[in-house]
Order: C-alpha cells, then structure tokens, then sequence
C-alpha cells in the first residue's frame, strides 16, 4: 500500500514524470469527502448530491455524474497520468466491471469529515463506513481473482485520502455542537488529528488482514 494524503502531495506526484513513467501501481483507492466522491452519494439518502446540471458539463459526455465538480476530479487526472484508467468510479455503483474494481475505485462521500459526526449532519459516509465498504471490496477482490492476487494487487495499490475541511466549515463553524464542545478551534483540531491517526491505524490494519 502506498499512501497519498494531502492534495498538493497529489499534485506532486502528477508533476514528477519519472514516478509516472516509473509507476507500477495496480490500483487507485481514494478515501475521503466531497474532492474525491465520483458520486457515491447518488446511491444515499443525502441532500448533499450532485448528480444535476450544471455539474459534468466539461466531464466527457457534458454529463452530471455526481462529482462535485464541473468535471474530473483530482483522482481521475492521478489515476490517468500513472496510466491506470481514466476515471476513478464510485464504489457505490451496482454496475461496476471486473476490471474497474481490478483497477480501483473511490469510497470519498461529499460532506464526509475526519469527524464522524460530520457525516451524520447530511447522511453521507463517515471514514469508519468508508472503510468498512473497503473490507467489502477486498471480498469482491477474490472472488474477481483469487486471493493471492488480490492480495498482490492491494500491496501495490496506491491510496489517497482528502479530507478534513467539512469538519470546519459544517461542524465547527456552521453547526455550534463542537465549537460548544471543545471552546477553541485549536482544541477541535488537536481532537481531529487524534481521530485522523486512529484512521490511517485502522486502514493500515485493514490492509495487512485482508489475508484472512
């Protein structure tokens, strides 16, 4: 597992020819909130959606396709520039082939939060249910190829994770329940980067089960 957190680390890597050249990456597995969801929240009871115009009209097609953007997202551009596929699809979507979960997929849900309590605001996908969709997926994994490769493929998987700034903008600044909780901002940030660690903690130990 190769680990990507940060966007402008994200767009590093796009920039550094030699690890495109040099990638040997199997997959592309994105984590996180409204930046990387390809619509995964068009299959929620969410108000928080974007399956409507005009979102997509520069995507291929002039279609909405539920990414909160007006065309692709961080990931989509990532996983074309290391030569994996063009677009990273919701992992949400019944309809998906072997071949894009062979490839990867995006558990990212639009207004999700390191804060659990951020994704229960709008009904959205909280990590911790992002990464139990991932232990699903590692299922899917096998039955596709067989364990030994699944587990080869989820070795060399690059993953990327961007979230964090829902827990400001809709728990701290626009809903008063944790700015009532924890007073200052600098305390609600200490507790985010203690719930933060806890999640790259378990999706490491997600990784290094999947044998099982």
């Amino acid at each position: 597992m190769h680990l990507v957190m940060l966007m402008h680390v994200c767009i590093g890597v796009l920039a550094s020819n030699n690890l495109v050249q040099s990638s040997k990456f199997s997959s592309l597995l994105v984590f996180g909130d409204s930046t990387v969801d390809p619509g995964n929240n068009n299959y929620l009871l969410t108000i928080s959606k974007a399956n409507y115009f005009p979102y997509g009209i520069d995507f291929p097609g002039h279609v909405p396709t539920g990414r909160f953007s007006n065309g692709k997202l961080v990931p989509d551009f990532l996983a074309s520039a290391l030569n994996i596929k063009d677009t990273v699809p919701p992992f949400l979507n019944p309809d998906l082939s072997d071949q894009e979960l062979l490839t990867g997929v995006s558990f990212g849900s639009g207004q999700s939060g390191i804060d659990d309590f951020t994704a229960s605001l709008t009904n959205v996908l909280s990590m911790d249910q992002q990464l139990q969709y991932f232990k699903a997926y590692t299922m899917k994994l096998k039955q596709i190829v067989g364990e030994d490769q699944a587990m080869q493929r989820l070795h060399d998987a690059l993953v990327l994770i961007s979230v964090g700034t829902n827990d400001f903008i809709l728990n701290f600044h626009d809903f008063p329940s944790r700015r009532l909780m924890f007073i200052t901002i600098d305390a609600y940030q200490d507790y985010l980067l203690d719930k933060f660690e806890v999640i790259i903690k378990v999706s490491q130990s997600y990784f290094a089960m999947v044998k099982l």
